[in-house]
């Protein structure tokens, strides 16, 4: 689905497809910038036709002006949502006219889903409008799978959720807390393994990544844009903050939490009931509240 560009830019007589986020933006996608993060705009060099809601004093450059809407205000989070939950609400309408399917094995399948060979999906699951399932998954009881793509050979156990909407928030104009939509996906791999009672996020700026061979365990919460590395492990009880980089071969320990837009190196390890606050060198154990080193091997 395309959906015009802001109303205050017709004049760039271009859409948007999509959103992205400044770490990793994309071509014809919505964005928007806080001077937070105004050192990653060197990221947008070459990019064109994006619609970017920045914070007054970002000075983008002539060329990115050129090629690109920009938008500037005092909170371009708030301008950003108000354009988002326009989207939200075409996509929800455009739900609403479609219908699901209960099968005769006792789930609920929605339009346009694709199953691979040899998919089993047990009663109670519900299938969203779109998603992609493929070869020798395994989908357990009352699991919900939405907006999402699973690769081949993948768990996804008991009371999973996939593709929840993420928990991102500004203030409207009074100072009230507004939801700001999550509009990206869910992006699983193959041989990945869900953990029963699980919750992942779909993108807000992007999409949600878990990549090949990451075995998540049960009562995880995988927050929206996060980018879990192949082969990670992910215990009982672990919360994941949005826009957390998690390398190859990382290791959370049980109840661990990790802070949103922090990044662990490869094959780092967050010791059980750690709280991690900021990012973690490769091959380094870290624990406590706040997590501190403990041991940091030789590559």
């Amino acid at each position: 689905m395309k959906f015009p560009v802001h109303k205050l830019c017709e004049k760039y007589n271009f859409f948007v497809e999509g959103v992205s986020y400044i770490g990793e933006p994309r071509e014809g996608t919505a964005m928007f910038i806080t001077n937070k993060v105004a050192h990653l705009l060197d990221n947008l060099a070459g990019m064109k036709h994006c619609l970017i809601f920045a914070e007054l004093g970002i000075e983008p450059t002539k060329e990115m002006e050129q090629e690109n809407c920009f938008i500037f205000s005092d909170c371009p989070s708030r301008q950003y949502a108000a354009w988002a939950q326009s989207l939200l609400q075409e996509e929800r309408k455009d739900e609403s006219q479609k219908k699901y399917t209960l099968t005769e094995d006792g789930y609920f399948l929605g339009q346009g889903v694709q199953l691979g060979k040899n998919v089993v999906i047990e009663p109670g699951c519900i299938i969203g409008h779109g998603v992609t399932i493929g070869d020798n998954s395994y989908i357990m009881a009352g699991a919900v799978i939405k907006h999402s793509s699973i690769g081949e050979n993948v768990v996804v156990n008991e009371y999973a959720v996939i593709g929840a909407q993420g928990f991102t928030m500004t203030r409207d104009e009074q100072g009230n807390l507004q939801r700001m939509p999550t509009l990206g996906q869910v992006c699983i791999e193959d041989d990945v393994e869900i953990g029963a009672h699980d919750n992942v996020s779909r993108g807000s700026g992007g999409d949600t990544v878990i990549e090949r061979g990451a075995k998540i365990d049960a009562l995880v919460h995988i927050g929206h844009d996060a980018h879990i590395g192949a082969n990670s492990e992910i215990t009982a009880g672990g919360i994941i903050g949005g826009f957390v980089r998690a390398k190859t071969d990382t290791y959370t320990g049980i109840n661990a939490v990790v802070r949103n837009r922090i990044e662990l190196g490869e094959h780092c390890v967050v010791g059980m009931g750690a709280t991690v606050t900021k990012s973690v060198a490769p091959n380094t154990t870290v624990i406590g509240n706040p997590a501190r080193v403990y041991e940091k091997k030789k590559a």
